[in-house]
């Protein structure tokens, strides 16, 4: 494997294993104010917020570097077989620089609103506590951008026919 896939590999890798983590801390959190409001009626402040902003954020975006590099997107093969080796390859290439294209539109757009976020220091308040989300902001474009790098770095590696 080359030096490209190894590190593709690994950064996607961790990405998903933040989204991992964070559907534990979810889990957990969610649990943790269960209990606590059903046994001794106290509620942990903002998991609502926490959960949506947070959680829910990493779990779904941060992973998507992985699914591309792993091939689990939803993909309809209908007519592919007709196209034989050659064609099928053109279309896996095409596809993938269509894909890094949108990825690095969707990036750049969220970029800047992340940044956006962080200039404007975006918090919200729950129960008289500040709860900063600004870093949730960018969770969006570093999944999208990790997702951009999956598709380029897969080009050589199909025409290599090592992907």
């Amino acid at each position: 494997m080359s030096l490209l896939a190894k590190l593709v590999e690994k950064l996607t890798f961790s990405l998903m294993v933040i989204g991992v983590i964070a559907v534990v801390a979810m889990m957990l959190h969610i649990t943790l104010d269960v209990v606590l409001r059903t046994t001794f009626n106290i509620s942990v402040p903002a998991t609502e917020r926490i959960v949506t902003r947070y959680y829910m954020v990493a779990l779904a975006l941060l992973p998507l570097g992985w699914v591309e590099w792993s091939k689990n997107m939803i993909a309809v093969e209908a007519f592919t077989q007709l196209y034989g080796k050659i064609g099928f390859l053109i279309l896996s290439v095409l596809t993938s620089l269509l894909s890094t294209v949108i990825y690095y539109l969707l990036g750049v757009a969220t970029w800047v609103q992340a940044v956006e976020q962080y200039n404007l220091g975006s918090y919200i308040m729950s129960l008289n506590l500040v709860i900063p989300i600004w870093p949730a902001y960018f969770f969006v474009p570093a999944a999208l951008f990790v997702a951009m790098v999956v598709c380029v770095a897969r080009i050589p590696l199909m025409l290599k026919n090592r992907y």
